[in-house]
């Protein structure tokens, strides 16, 4: 199982639970959106809100996608493929965060 540190709370990010990349690194989804709620304007809150909304479902989209026991190569690859575009679409949804 991979480990990181989350740059925020400085304890371990594993696998298994909600967290997403940015330039600074890896970070826990609580720490992350948490802390950016922190730096954004009233004007933005809204639409930080949203996209905060958004980035937990598509973690969370990962980590069900994660737990689906796939033993038939079709289905395998299905789960690959599921997970990869779960992991972009978060990363996406990162992004657009990082630029409010």
């Amino acid at each position: 199982m991979a480990e990181f540190k989350c740059y925020v709370c400085n304890n371990s990010v594993k696998t298994g639970e909600k967290f997403t990349f940015t330039k600074k690194g890896s970070v826990h989804y609580d720490c992350y959106v948490s802390s950016k709620r922190q730096q954004i304007g009233q004007d933005k809150a809204e639409e930080f809100r949203t996209l905060a909304m958004l980035l937990d479902y598509s973690l969370q989209g990962l980590l069900n996608a994660m737990s689906v026991q796939a033993e038939k190569e079709a289905a395998a690859e299905a789960k690959r493929q599921s997970i990869q575009a779960y992991e972009k679409l978060a990363g996406d949804i990162t992004k657009k965060i990082e630029e409010l």
